[in-house]
């Protein structure tokens, strides 16, 4: 089970580098490709003028996060075959979670709209953070 937790937390930071190169296309091109009225609307988003801090975008931050996920996953169990390393994962991916409790505190109570590729990069990091608390408890 330990072995299949890391390789599926290895899997899960990939799966996030793709979602995070998608969404950063997504914002860079501004051709989103969900709705465009309604609760569900990127470019709601994208237009509100919350979509950075300190004058970096925050698709950056999808970009980085998920590489320095897989990276930190490869190394920290040998490329998936040893136990995940919670004490150290844990706190990292709780820093993630942390700024996506921000992100929904702009989407929801500033700007009145869902990016739904935002959201799925959101999901990605909590399920890592799910894997890793469930690996540490185990």
């Amino acid at each position: 089970m330990e072995n299949l937790l890391s390789k599926l937390f290895i899997a899960l930071s990939a799966v996030g580098i793709i979602d995070g190169a998608y969404t950063a296309y997504e914002y860079i091109t501004a051709k989103f490709t969900c709705s465009s009225t309604g609760v569900f609307c990127c470019s709601c988003v994208s237009n509100s003028g919350y979509t950075s801090i300190f004058g970096i975008p925050f698709w950056v931050a999808g970009i980085t996060w998920f590489p320095l996920l897989l990276v930190l996953g490869l190394y920290f169990t040998k490329g998936g075959t040893w136990r995940l390393k919670g004490e150290i994962l844990l706190p990292i991916l709780l820093i993630g979670d942390l700024f996506t409790i921000y992100l929904w505190y702009l989407e929801l109570g500033v700007i009145g709209a869902i990016c739904p590729y935002c959201v799925s990069l959101y999901v990605v990091n909590y399920v890592l953070t799910g894997l890793v608390a469930f690996d540490l408890l185990s």
